[in-house]
């Protein structure tokens, strides 16, 4: 048997119409006097491709929900925005992306032998990387984030909205399928289940991605180096926390925070709290794992952005105490203040956390 590529080189074409939007967006919005992208007119780029059709996409019957568990495995950094994603954007409808990660399976069953399957690999690679930088010189890293940064502002659909960030009890509401959104976490799902694909014959993508420098925005290198600072199973961590808020690992067990809100109401006070700019790496396994909902092998410690003390009374706000210890273990931090209950209660925080709570107790009723 030969393998195939009909479905790859459709995928391929569509991507490159998608790559060509994007550029232009960014070029359209890079001003070069500032040496900056200016947010309105990238706003009013991204949303000028419209909203995403399904109208030539093939529904399946299983019922899913990608809200209940993360979506990309690898990308982990996507995760972030699919939590506002209309389900029929993955679960309802089998995309052209599917049906050619489909041909690369079965085309990676019909190679035998494991150098061709690698130079497979390696072809695939370089068909379908690209870069999204404006013309400009940069290192590598200065690349990344800026990579990065714009990725962020297209999946950001609260970002694109016309009326910009939904606040005040209004983050259930339905934000539009915007076209490029959807186009571009689609890709990035292709993209995170190859490597997953690629892994079960033993192939590692992103050390061949690396070796011949091409970008699967990945955005983490914590994760892809396995760094023991932010690793919890690791010896080299437990000491860096034991020294820092004197808890004993021997035992092997963390302290956690208790809490009697629901999984779901945690959640949506995590993505507040990341909105606002005072949780810097949220992500569900982790934060569910810190109030003992979850269960991690090698838990990430979470980072905290706010003052100490908003840390302590946010914590006091959703488990009725606040624990110096749990919370040095979890965020890794070196002091503890005692958390300003009255000075908090009348504060913007509380007012909109509490919105959050009552709002989602009213649903669970």
């Amino acid at each position: 048997m030969m393998i195939t590529r009909t479905f790859t080189e459709l995928y391929l074409k569509h991507f490159d119409f998608l790559y060509g939007a994007l550029c232009l967006c960014w070029q359209t919005a890079f001003c070069n006097k500032t040496k900056q992208l200016d947010k309105a007119r990238l706003k009013e780029k991204i949303r000028s491709y419209g909203v995403y059709n399904h109208e030539n996409a093939i529904i399946i019957e299983e019922p899913l929900n990608i809200k209940d568990k993360p979506l990309f495995k690898t990308l982990t950094w996507v995760n972030d925005y699919t939590y506002s994603v209309d389900d029929a954007v993955f679960c309802k409808y089998i995309e052209l992306y599917k049906q050619a990660l489909k041909e690369v399976e079965d085309n990676i069953f019909i190679l035998k032998d494991k150098p061709e399957r690698i130079a497979y690999a390696n072809i695939i690679l370089r068909d379908f990387n690209k870069s999204y930088h404006h013309d400009q010189t940069m290192s590598d890293s200065e690349q990344n984030n800026k990579c990065k940064e714009f990725f962020e502002f297209v999946l950001n659909r609260q970002f694109i909205f016309e009326n910009g960030i939904i606040t005040n009890g209004n983050d259930n509401m339905t934000l539009p399928n915007y076209n490029l959104s959807v186009r571009l976490i689609n890709h990035l799902d292709f993209i995170d289940k190859l490597i997953e694909v690629f892994s079960y014959f033993e192939i590692d993508l992103l050390a061949l991605a690396e070796k011949h420098k091409h970008n699967l925005y990945l955005f983490d290198e914590n994760k892809r180096n396995n760094n023991v600072d932010q690793t919890l199973g690791s010896s080299t961590t437990n000491t860096y926390i034991e020294e820092r808020t004197g808890y004993n690992f021997q035992n092997n067990i963390l302290p956690k925070f208790k809490s009697s809100l629901s999984d779901e109401c945690l959640i949506k006070i995590m993505h507040y709290l990341s909105d606002k700019k005072m949780l810097e790496n949220p992500n569900t396994d982790s934060w569910l794992f810190w109030f003992n909902r979850k269960t991690l092998k090698n838990p990430e410690t979470l980072k905290w952005k706010g003052t100490p003390t908003m840390l302590s009374n946010i914590i006091q706000h959703l488990c009725g105490e606040s624990n110096s210890a749990t919370i040095k273990t979890t965020f890794s931090a070196k002091d503890y203040v005692k958390p300003t209950r009255k000075e908090y209660e009348s504060g913007k925080t509380y007012k909109e956390i509490e919105q959050i709570i009552t709002i989602s107790k009213q649903k669970n009723n």
